[in-house]
């Protein structure tokens, strides 16, 4: 079983601690490397906290607990399977029928030259 343990990364030279702010995934999820999994803040930002490898996601810390630079806030199982998706869902067929065909605006010839002529007869 490989574990990866996700820690709580420096946000800035004169920062500590930070806040668990929300989780975007549950404990037991299945996660996609790259992924935003949590909301990390400091007095002055909103971090994201990313998975840095896939796998079922163990949270260790919770909501709203403080946290050192360097504390474990999760775990990934990497060895755990994807999960298969057993339906799919099929899209609905929108038929939008019009009663009246539509018209097509046309500009007539007078308006175009009236144009360029009014430049014309200007100085």
């Amino acid at each position: 079983m490989s574990i990866v343990e996700i820690k709580i990364p420096s946000p800035g030279e004169s920062i500590t601690e930070v806040e668990i702010g929300n989780w975007l995934k549950a404990d037991g999820d299945y996660v996609l490397i790259d992924e935003t999994i949590c909301e990390i803040e400091t007095d002055k930002a909103t971090l994201p906290l990313i998975a840095e490898s896939a796998g079922r996601l163990k949270i260790t810390l919770q909501e709203g607990e403080t946290a050192g630079i360097g504390d474990v806030a999760c775990s990934i199982d990497t060895d755990a399977e994807q999960p298969k998706i057993t339906s799919t869902p099929t899209p609905s067929k929108v038929i939008v029928k019009s009663e009246e065909p539509s018209e097509r605006a046309t500009i007539p010839d007078e308006a175009s030259s009236a144009s360029a002529s009014y430049a014309a007869g200007h100085p």
